[in-house]
């Protein structure tokens, strides 16, 4: 007899403790639901991905799709922004870019799409109406020396290369917060000799 009420309080006790996380999971899932969705309207944050704001960015030359030589370090202020293939939040951005291209004309943006091989970057700037961008195919090599995890990511530079700002980039008020709204670093970030 005590055998059968031990088990029984056993099954009680599981079944009370399965409902109580069952409602607690309910709970938090509610509360999800309840949290307003990310807007265009919201200012990114800088993302801790990426290379270090105050960094220079890699010195290498790349080629560019069009099988040009890009070599970023031309002395001019630029932004440099990374997609990926397959990303839905990419695509939009690609609209933004060249709204954001046609009212910065002097600004010069590199775009590196990540694709398994040159053939999918091909594809990728085919299918998004990409061919006016500079473009260049970025292999898994390349996008980690730039420690990019998020797309779509974007850099500021300045003239130097170095990194002045770094967003994820989605809608077009995201570049131009970029630009306008830069962080504050620390100064011997930005000056070697402090």
């Amino acid at each position: 007899m005590d055998l059968i009420i031990t088990v029984l309080v056993i099954q009680y006790v599981l079944i009370f403790s399965l409902a109580f996380f069952v409602i607690k999971l309910y709970q938090h899932v509610r509360s999800l639901k309840s949290q307003p969705a990310i807007t265009d309207k919201e200012e990114p944050t800088i993302p801790k991905e990426g290379l270090e704001l105050g960094v220079a960015i890699p010195r290498k030359t790349y080629m560019s799709m069009g099988g040009e030589s890009v070599n970023l370090y031309d002395g001019k202020s630029k932004i440099i922004l990374f997609t990926m293939n397959n990303c839905n939040a990419c695509k939009e951005t690609y609209s933004a870019v060249k709204t954001f291209i046609a009212s910065h004309p002097g600004l010069p943006v590199t775009l590196f799409l990540y694709a398994q091989d040159a053939d999918e970057a091909e594809e990728m700037v085919n299918t998004n109406e990409l061919a006016d961008f500079q473009v260049v195919w970025a292999d898994r090599a390349l996008i980690d020396s730039y420690k990019v995890n998020r797309f779509p990511f974007a850099f500021y530079l300045s003239d130097e290369q170095v990194i002045l700002n770094k967003s994820v980039t989605n809608y077009l008020h995201h570049f131009e917060q970029m630009m306008t709204q830069l962080p504050q670093a620390k100064p011997s970030a930005f000056n070697k000799s402090a």
